[in-house]
């Protein structure tokens, strides 16, 4: 991505590169966003069962491909649930 995160950013689908749903950016910092992960991306020990509790991951303007006025594509190979971080 050519440009930092913006505000307008924020509610953006993010897909990775297969076109598979990951999540939708929540917060933008900009080169960085934060992206509220889907709870089918959920891994055992997540605190998605707890009441209001999902969980977030950062990604890097560097790791987008492609920018739409909906969605983030991710570059081949990302993988932002790496760096996983209770909301």
């Amino acid at each position: 991505m050519r440009r930092n995160f913006q505000g307008t950013d924020r509610g953006k689908r993010v897909v990775a590169d297969d076109g598979t749903a990951v999540g939708t950016i929540v917060r933008t910092d900009g080169d960085r966003a934060s992206v509220l992960l889907d709870p089918e991306r959920s891994e055992p020990g997540d605190p998605t069962g707890e009441t209001g509790s999902r969980t977030t991951v950062a990604i890097d303007r560097r790791g987008v491909a492609e920018s739409t006025n909906d969605r983030v594509r991710l570059v081949e190979g990302a993988d932002p649930t790496d760096a996983r971080r209770r909301a």
